[in-house]
Formats: C-alpha cells, sequence, structure tokens
C-alpha cells in the first residue's frame, strides 16, 4: 500500500458507519457454485448430506462480502481474520437454511450519533440465496462438544419471537440486540459448546479514535473468522474457481492490513464520495482481484494454508506498491 494523505476523522467516521452495517446485506454477485464438498475425490458422501455437501443442523457459515465494509471490517481487530459475516446452519425439511442478524444503513441518517442510523433484524433465508450476494461462502462445524441440533433449535427460536434488533454498539456482554458474532456464540452456548472468547482490538491511533468517538466498546473485537477453525471446515461455496482463489484473496486482504501502520489513516483504504458513499480504493481492489488470478493456470493451484499463496501475494503486493519490510513497527499486537 503506498502512502498518501488521509483522509481525516470524518472518512474514518463514515467508514465505521458503514462498517456497522456490516453484519450487512451485500450487492449480488452472480451464480453460486459449490467449489468444494468436503469429500475427498472417490469417496462416497454420507448417507445424510446435501448435493453431497454432508451438511448438519448448527454449522457456521462465513461469508465474504463484496462491499466497501468488508475492508472497514478488517481494521477492527488486532490481528488480520479472513470473512466478514457469522450466521447459523439450520437443515429443516432436508432443506439448508441461515439464520443471521443484519443491519442496514438508514437512507436518510437522522440521527446524530452515526450509528443510530443503522437498523436491522433477524433473518432466515435458503442457503444459495444467501451465499449469493458473497463473494465467498465457507461452512464450518462448531466447537467440539456443541450439540448442532441444540444450537440450531435456539436460533430458530430467537427468529421465530420476530423482536430480535441489530446491535449497533456491537456489545458482546448485553443481550438485548444482536450482531452477527454474538448470534452465533450464543447459539454455540446454547447447544452446549464453547465459543471463541472475544478477542482485543487494534490500538493504532486511528482505530482507536474512531471506537471511542462512536460509543462501540473500545479495546475488543469479535471478528467472524474467530470460527473458521481449519479442523472443523466443512464446505464451500461461491463464484470463485476453487478455495485456493478465495484464500488467495483473503491473503491480499492480510497484506493491506500488515501495510496499515500507525502513521496511516483509513483513506489509504477506503475513499468517500460527495454524497457518502463508501468505495475502496481502486488500487487495492484491483491488487486483491489480480491476487485471485495468481494461480489461475496451475494444473494444481494451491489449497489454504500453502505457502505459495502467502510468498505469490506478498510478491504481487511488493511489484503493486514497494517493499514493505517485517521489521517495520506496525504497533502492538500487529501480525
Amino acid at each position: 500500500m503506498s502512502r498518501r494523505p488521509g483522509l481525516g476523522a470524518l472518512v474514518l467516521g463514515v467508514a465505521v458507519l458503514a462498517l456497522a452495517s456490516g453484519c450487512a446485506m451485500a450487492r449480488p454477485v452472480g451464480r453460486v457454485n459449490i467449489i468444494d464438498r468436503g469429500v475427498p475425490a472417490g469417496v462416497k458422501p454420507p448417507k445424510n448430506n446435501y448435493l453431497g455437501m454432508p451438511l448438519r443442523s448448527g454449522q457456521i457459515v462465513l461469508t465474504e462480502s463484496p462491499d466497501a465494509t468488508s475492508y472497514a471490517f478488517l481494521m477492527l481487530p488486532d490481528k488480520f481474520y479472513p470473512f466478514t459475516h457469522a450466521a447459523v446452519l439450520s437443515i429443516e425439511d432436508d432443506e439448508p437454511y441461515v439464520y443471521d442478524v443484519t443491519g442496514e444503513v438508514a437512507s436518510v441518517p437522522l440521527h446524530s450519533r452515526m450509528l443510530d442510523n443503522i437498523s436491522g433484524k433477524m433473518y432466515r433465508r435458503p442457503l444459495f440465496e444467501y451465499a449469493s450476494p458473497n463473494i465467498h461462502t465457507e461452512i464450518y462445524d462448531p466447537p467440539p462438544g456443541t450439540d448442532g441440533e441444540k444450537m440450531a433449535a435456539y436460533a430458530r427460536s430467537l427468529y421465530a419471537r420476530g423482536d430480535v434488533k441489530f446491535d449497533t454498539h456491537f456489545d458482546t456482554h448485553d443481550h438485548s440486540a444482536l450482531y452477527c458474532s454474538e448470534l452465533v456464540a450464543l447459539s454455540v452456548e446454547a447447544g452446549g459448546g464453547k465459543p471463541p472468547p472475544v478477542g482485543p482490538a487494534s490500538n493504532l491511533p486511528s482505530i482507536s479514535t474512531i471506537m471511542t468517538y462512536l460509543g462501540v466498546p473500545r479495546g475488543e473485537a469479535y471478528p467472524v473468522g474467530l470460527f473458521a477453525e481449519p479442523s472443523r471446515y466443512v464446505a464451500a461455496l461461491g463464484p470463485l474457481p476453487n478455495r485456493g482463489a478465495a484464500w488467495a484473496y483473503f491473503e491480499a486482504k492480510r497484506e493491506v492490513y500488515r501495510r496499515f501502520t500507525a502513521d496511516q489513516r483509513i483513506g489509504a483504504v477506503l475513499a468517500v464520495s460527495g454524497n457518502g458513499e463508501l468505495s475502496v480504493r481502486p488500487e487495492i481492489l484491483a491488487f486483491a482481484s489480480e491476487a485471485t488470478r495468481l494461480f489461475d493456470r496451475d494444473p494444481a493451484p494451491p489449497q489454504p494454508g500453502d505457502p505459495r499463496i502467502a510468498r505469490a501475494v506478498r510478491a504481487l503486493a511488493d511489484q503493486r506498491f514497494g517493499p514493505f519490510p517485517d521489521a517495520l513497527d506496525r504497533g502492538a499486537g500487529r501480525p
């Protein structure tokens, strides 16, 4: 990421306003392919499957949105995490449905506190409909010891109440309103499992300042990527050709995060138009898009965790933005 003047506190405020809708509805992306059924080639899928995928109630659905909010989200935790939204899977009459909490920004803001201009509720949608607006979707089993049926039943009961509201304060400790990670964590607990603990937030000055200004809890973050435990991976959906392409995209975002240092402002990544529309800098978008194509001609493209992905993406970043040494001080807790 090249050095450029920041856009100031206003941009950061609008960016996090957009991010707060971020347990968020995304723009349409296109058709949904089953990228990986989670069953090795030549192995017969289990008897109870959906289109060859071993789906079960209580599994966790993680998605990556194409919206600019996904780049705002990546700045909040003290380390990089993939994915921007989380939900609970429920198998009903042999069909997979997804339960999540989503917020949307009001078209005409009426409140002085920016996050008060966001409202939202809980939704129930078929899996493929839910996945279709996203760049990538993966499904994971819940933490060990979780009863998936009880977990899904809890999510269904909340939805049936009809009164669950989106939590614009992102307060994991107050359950009078919920956001996506909080819903999944409570569902895991209802199933007798132990969700991952809330983690620390970034201590970078630009991020800390805006969190205080917006009235969201400082010092902590609950990124949905905490639920992406590789050993619990189940299946993947989306428009990309394979998981390697998706994780090259995540690696590109990791590189953006790595280069976002204490002297950077959010305007280095995000821009706001005259009418207040948030967008990602075009050079950042081009970099991430190119990362997904790095292995298009590889007859055996790498899978998530393959070091070839990180090496290739880092080389691409150096080519586009210039070298960026690991030794540079990025602030405490930065990877």
